[in-house]
């Protein structure tokens, strides 16, 4: 699940940069596979409209919502996908922002305890 990406020293811009082009993605990708499923369930109806007239007709809409599943079900993978990458980047981020707390937590100390000293 690494990626190049991961293998560069990055600054935290550009990770936060990443998180949101993620989740843009993602919410994109969400949208088309919601109204997808909308064409799907209406050409499902069509079909069994249909089937006592036309059973042709009606098999064609079936089959193209069967192919609209899968388009929906590749659309919800990709959802899935980016947002666990979104996800994993900012934890990256949250790791870098507590090591940088703790690390001026440390400096105050030091500080504190050197005004105390003198």
């Amino acid at each position: 699940m690494f990626s190049e990406k991961d293998l560069v020293a990055r600054s935290i811009e550009d990770m936060a940069q990443e998180v949101e082009e993620l989740q843009a993605l993602a919410r994109e990708e969400r949208e088309k596979s919601e109204a997808l499923s909308q064409k799907e369930i209406e050409l499902r109806r069509k079909s069994v409209e249909t089937r006592s007239v036309n059973a042709e007709l009606a098999e064609s809409f079936w089959q193209e919502a069967e192919n609209i599943r899968d388009e929906c079900r590749e659309l919800m993978r990709l959802f899935m996908e980016h947002k666990l990458r979104a996800a994993e980047v900012q934890h990256r981020i949250d790791i870098h922002d507590q090591i940088e707390s703790l690390d001026d937590y440390d400096e105050v100390w030091r500080q504190a305890a050197s005004a105390r000293r003198g």
